[in-house]
């Protein structure tokens, strides 16, 4: 089924096991609750295309078109996404575990849990293990997201929301949080280096046992609202006076 032109196919529960789908145009396609393991879906078009809860576990989207799709609480797992146009995408509770997004644009994709009729807010994307390297994520919402052990070099999260997001063990090397909303945020574990909080909010974001010797433009006023402890080590330019056991105060070096 390469190179076919099904714009609102209805494919829903459809099963696509390793179908080839590559160069199609699926715009505005409905893939509910489809099965799509393996599938290669290589620079095929599914702009505004409906695929809640697919299983699509190691499928090919390299350098497709998934512009404004709803995979709310979809199965990527494994799945290729590299390249990939991934603007304004709903993401939201989507497993991600082990996706390659290397290089792809989420400008504004919604990667973050919500509420549910029991009253809790459920995680966010889980992007455990996966590759970011180079993924533009500008204004993306990933409130909650999973990313523990997931490769973010490069990765510019500038004025996105990574509130209660869990970096642990993350490689977030030349990372751009520019902006961004940190609250709550757990790096314990990361590699920082180089990585940028110019104008980031920081309110609680755990950064105990980290080394921070290394990130750029991070505020003494910032630091001390998040949460550090007599194992963290601060840039030259912040000095850590400690009140008590667990109690500081930062402040720039003169």
């Amino acid at each position: 089924m390469s190179c076919t032109d099904l714009k609102n196919a209805n494919l829903m529960s459809a099963n696509l096991v390793s179908a080839n789908l590559s160069d199609s145009d699926f715009s505005g396609g409905n893939f509910f609750s489809a099965k799509a393991m393996r599938v290669n879906f290589k620079n095929t078009n599914l702009s505004g295309a409906n695929l809640q809860k697919a299983n699509l576990t190691r499928a090919n989207f390299e350098g497709a078109n998934l512009n404004s799709a709803d995979l709310m609480g979809a199965n990527l797992s494994h799945a290729i996404l590299t390249g990939s146009d991934l603007i304004r995408t709903s993401l939201v509770e989507a497993s991600l575990l082990e996706a390659d997004l290397s290089g792809a644009d989420l400008t504004e994709a919604k990667l973050s849990g919500r509420y549910q009729r029991e009253g809790y807010f459920s995680r966010g994307a889980n992007l455990g293990k996966g590759k970011l390297a180079g993924a533009k994520m500008v204004r993306a919402d990933l409130v909650a997201a999973e990313l523990n052990e997931t490769d973010c070099r490069e990765v510019d999260f500038s004025g996105a929301n990574l509130s209660e997001a869990s970096f642990k063990q993350a490689c977030l090397i030349s990372t751009c949080f520019v902006n961004s909303k940190l609250g709550d945020a757990d790096f314990r574990g990361a590699d920082l280096t180089d990585s940028d909080f110019s104008g980031a909010e920081l309110i609680e974001a755990k950064f105990q046992g980290v080394d921070l010797r290394k990130v750029k433009n991070i505020s003494s006023e910032e630091l001390e609202l998040a949460k550090i402890d007599h194992k963290t080590q601060v840039p030259d330019y912040i000095e850590v006076k400690w009140t008590s056991e667990d109690t500081y105060e930062c402040r720039k070096k003169v």
